[in-house]
């Protein structure tokens, strides 16, 4: 790819906040590609395009955290972990240069004639009425249920594909960046006041609850990742491909039943101890120490990552009441995500 030459990868390992840059001028070039070629569709193919463009950058990433863990020999989670903040650094770096690129193209397309609702229909469909003025456990579950399968699909994404849940980081970036802009301009069409405003307001209420479930994507994407690289014996490969058939199938199966005999947040947790036990189950898929050791730091690190998404489920819980009509009506935020 040509892209990979002007930016290349030794400059991205080495300074992470570069993936900033390089996040945002790869999603400006796929927001302008997509809307020249795809103008139906240019939400989605934009997302497509910009995966596309950081997918080697997202190979580079996964293959040195694989190595580093092989080769540490302090074996606790949280000194792995810390040793390994520059690469959740280059993710969150890469994760924010697309979060900004889509909500500054949002909110500047209707000075230059664009209808934001066509460039990014697939991002702005997403958009929820949600806000109340109490907090309710019922409307956390709701909450983290509803993304507790998007959390996981980046996990097994990545388990399978090794770097493939970048569509999905980047597809949660470009629609809170899409959404977060286009009500910035219906608040100031709502109250009159400035645009720029509402937006700085916006960005600085949401700003937890990106930080935590955007966080907790990229954990898990990491996990999964790392896993993949490291299933690289042919005889890791066999088993590994009879282990998720067989943990795919009796996933279904566990579905069919408990949905048969429960419903609503208790179907929501069954689903989710059944998944980690599956999950868990992989480590009989590794052979040697190393491995293992690499399994187990990542099934941990996954844990994390779902811990880190439940603090941010409760932040957005708390923001729909923020946002509700008598919190914050000056900014006109009764529709938040």
């Amino acid at each position: 790819m040509v892209f990979e030459h002007l930016f290349p990868e030794k400059v991205l390992e080495s300074r992470e906040w570069t993936g900033f840059f390089l996040a945002f001028i790869y999603s400006t070039l796929a927001i302008i590609i997509a809307r020249l070629l795809f103008p139906a569709n240019s939400g989605l193919v934009s997302v497509v395009f910009v995966s596309i463009f950081l997918l080697p950058y997202f190979e580079i990433i996964l293959k040195r955290e694989e190595l580093q863990e092989k080769h540490e020999k302090h074996h606790t989670f949280w000194h792995l972990f810390y040793d390994n903040l520059d690469v959740i650094r280059t993710y969150f770096f890469l994760f924010f240069g697309i979060y900004l690129a889509f909500m500054l193209y949002t909110f500047f397309s209707p000075y230059f004639g664009y209808d934001v609702s066509a460039v990014f229909r697939e991002q702005l469909s997403l958009e929820s009425v949600r806000g109340g003025a109490t907090f309710g456990f019922s409307t956390f579950m709701d909450i983290f249920l509803n993304n507790w399968w998007v959390l996981l699909a980046c996990f097994v994404v990545s388990l399978i594909a090794g770097d493939g849940a970048i569509f999905f980081i980047a597809w949660n970036a470009s629609t809170w960046g899409t959404i977060f802009g286009y009500r910035a301009l219906a608040a100031s069409v709502h109250t009159g006041d400035s645009a720029l405003v509402a937006l700085l307001v916006i960005v600085f209420i949401t700003l937890p609850h990106v930080i935590l479930e955007g966080g907790a994507y990229i954990l898990a994407a990491i996990a999964g990742g790392v896993l993949s690289d490291a299933v690289d014996k042919a005889s890791e490969v066999r088993k590994f491909v009879l282990y998720f058939i067989s943990a795919v199938m009796l996933y279904v199966v566990l579905y069919l039943v408990a949905a048969v005999l429960f419903n609503g947040p208790l179907l929501g947790a069954i689903m989710i101890v059944g998944a980690l036990v599956l999950l868990y189950a992989m480590q009989y898929v590794f052979e040697d120490a190393g491995d293992s050791f690499i399994f187990k730091y990542n099934f941990q690190l996954f844990l994390f990552a779902i811990f880190v998404f439940l603090v941010g489920a409760f932040v957005e819980t708390l923001l729909t009441v923020c946002v509700s009509v008598d919190c914050v009506n000056v900014i006109s935020l009764q529709n938040y995500p």
